[in-house]
């Protein structure tokens, strides 16, 4: 699957890479954020567990259980936030949405980004999962501890690293795969890299969702943020272009060719937190500016959490 660039607001147009596809028609809403266990009803059929990036049908009545939240992208209409024991309606129309028991709301700043660009992560069966493709106004969903890393991106090392700040002064990472609780740390603190090692093994191709939670437990303290496993493809690209550069970048006037290489590879797979982090190191410039730019977008990150992931980035070691 490949995003296509969108002429107007309002469409949902997704362009199908396998021969003899066919395009799905455009859903009224999709899943784009979920924690905990939420339920769909639908009219004619029965309920069904409702899963990051599911297509929504006008009329389909989202439940989200207690101690849930789910996120709703609704075309034409923003982002509504549903939280603990929400029923919502996903409304006939294209306008905006009512709100679900008074506890639904949209959030500003989304709907255009959301509708001139759709990133599809991944789609297997007419499901999608989308980011806005400009950087101004991104939605950042939650409140108070906010996922950094890795967010809405393909993760190309074998394991992953989690960044977030805000919330408690320690906080759990719990990662889900189909449903499924995989992993959940040990109590650690914001603004330092959470490397999971081999304690969470990545399934290449597999996308995964990942939390924040109490370090005692409790209701989830951020929204489920997605990512997605490099195929074994990339991550071999990745590799043999790392050994290639690595005797360019130990020399003073080849550390910066290899870096702007290394972008285009990462901006390629869509590795938007690597990109944030090779950005940060060019000089300044247009080619710096777009970089940034399009890391930003890509990570669904406002300006000042993208900068301050590009400060927690640039104190860890560099390549």
């Amino acid at each position: 699957m490949i995003a296509r660039r969108l002429a107007g607001a309002g469409a949902l147009v997704v362009a199908m890479a396998a021969s003899g596809a066919e395009v799905p028609p455009p859903a009224a809403g999709v899943v784009v954020g979920l924690t905990g266990r939420a339920i769909v009803e639908r009219s004619g059929a029965a309920p069904r567990e409702a899963a990051l990036g599911m297509r929504l049908e006008p009329s389909d009545v989202v439940v989200v259980e207690r101690g849930g939240a789910a996120e709703i992208y609704l075309k034409g209409g923003g982002i509504v936030h549903l939280r603990d024991a929400t029923r919502f309606e996903v409304p006939r129309g294209s306008g905006a949405a009512p709100a679900a028991g008074g506890r639904a709301r949209l959030a500003s700043g989304s709907i255009a980004q959301l509708e001139s660009g759709l990133w599809v992560l991944n789609d297997p069966a007419g499901s999608l999962l989308v980011s806005p493709m400009r950087g101004d106004g991104a939605w950042v969903g939650g409140e108070g501890a906010t996922p950094l890393s890795p967010r809405y991106e393909v993760v190309v090392e074998p394991s992953v690293a989690f960044l977030w700040s805000g919330g408690p002064a320690l906080a759990r990472v719990v990662v889900s795969l189909h449903r499924d609780v995989v992993w959940r740390s040990e109590p650690a603190s914001s603004g330092a890299p959470l490397r999971a090692g081999g304690a969470l093994p990545l399934t290449p191709g597999e996308v995964y969702t990942w939390w924040l939670e109490p370090e005692a437990g409790g209701a989830p303290l951020s929204a489920g943020t997605p990512f997605r496993a490099a195929t074994p493809e990339v991550r071999e690209r990745t590799k043999d272009l790392e050994t290639s550069l690595r005797a360019l970048a130990e020399t003073p006037e080849g550390a910066a060719a290899a870096d702007y290489l290394r972008l285009a590879h990462y901006t390629g797979s869509a590795s938007w937190t690597k990109v944030l982090e090779l950005a940060s190191r060019l000089p300044a410039g247009e080619a710096r500016s777009r970089a940034l730019d399009a890391a930003a977008a890509g990570l669904r990150l406002d300006a000042r959490s993208a900068a301050s992931l590009a400060e927690l980035l640039g104190k860890g070691p560099k390549n």
